[in-house]
């Protein structure tokens, strides 16, 4: 009777067993097809954006120099918009914009500056510095006929002038006194604590003609403007209320063209395109497992 119960125990035992292993295999082959089917919709997205193989794509824009810029402005456009998004208060945000715009328009006129340097040579550039700190000593100096005693030498030595925090020098040198001064202390913080001037000089380098310099200037200042324009729109829906501005101050570049979501900014009837925003359409990727049988 034992070795009855005993055998009955063993085969029962032997059927767990056996549906236990084909339970596995079937929970191992639904996950591989759920992975599959997830794998098949995220690809399926990345070739509906024609992100497959980015090397096959063609340019995106007929210039070069917006090419370079959409590039710069991958990193760029995240950067500014957070930076307005920390300011509360309209006016605030109206000061942002207008000193971010103000210091872009600084950025380039430095890159103009070296490109001069470069023209002129650098060898009589030198010179021309040693003849001015040179006549800068001989100015400091004593009349020679002055006996100065050593307690009085201290008169005459240079003034030295304390270094200005980047933060503080853009502020003495480049704010707007009848805008607000929290935003023009966030925009030249934002800006100076990222990596936004060395990336627009490295992409500017590499354009070789004056033409492609002027234009990557002309549509990177309009097209900062016109972003800082739309996230401000956003904002003011989220809270709901007036955005702090409500049209851009930048002229559009000649001969450029607006797309159709940009004209409700006040850009004009014009209809194609400006530089995409890489911030959008992060919530547009679709959630792969959303539709997917789970167990």
């Amino acid at each position: 009777m034992k070795k009855h119960r005993m055998l009955a125990e063993e085969v029962q035992l032997r059927t767990l067993i056996r549906k236990a292993i084909k339970f596995k295999i079937s929970h191992n082959e639904k996950r591989n097809l759920i992975e599959e089917q997830q794998l098949r919709k995220i690809i399926k997205h990345l070739v509906l954006e024609g992100d497959v193989d980015a090397d096959t794509n063609p340019a995106p824009y007929e210039s070069t120099a917006l090419s370079a810029l959409a590039d710069a402005f991958e990193q760029i456009l995240p950067v500014l918009k957070t930076g307005l998004r920390k300011l509360s208060k309209p006016e605030e945000r109206q000061s942002y914009r207008a000193h971010v715009l103000q210091k872009f328009n600084s950025m380039f006129s430095n890159f103009e500056g070296l490109d001069a340097k470069q023209a002129i040579g650098e060898g009589d550039l030198s010179e021309q510095e040693e003849d001015e700190n040179l006549k800068i000593k001989i100015d400091n100096r004593p009349d020679d006929a002055m006996v100065v005693p050593d307690f009085e030498k201290d008169r005459f030595k240079p003034k030295e002038e304390k270094d200005l925090e980047p933060d503080d020098a853009d502020i003495e040198s480049l704010a707007i006194s009848t805008e607000d001064p929290t935003g023009a202390r966030f925009a030249f913080s934002t800006i100076n604590n990222s990596n936004i001037e060395t990336l627009l000089g490295d992409k500017r380098k590499l354009l070789p003609t004056g033409e492609y310099k002027q234009e990557f200037k002309e549509y990177a200042l309009y097209n900062v403007d016109l972003w800082l324009l739309t996230y401000e729109k956003e904002l003011a829906d989220e809270l709901g209320s007036e955005p702090a501005f409500d049209s851009t101050v930048i002229d559009k570049p000649t001969g450029a063209e607006v797309s159709p979501v940009a004209q409700e900014f006040g850009t004009g009837d014009e209809v194609a395109e400006v530089l995409p925003d890489p911030t959008a359409g992060m919530s547009d990727i679709p959630d792969v497992g959303a539709d997917v049988e789970t167990i």
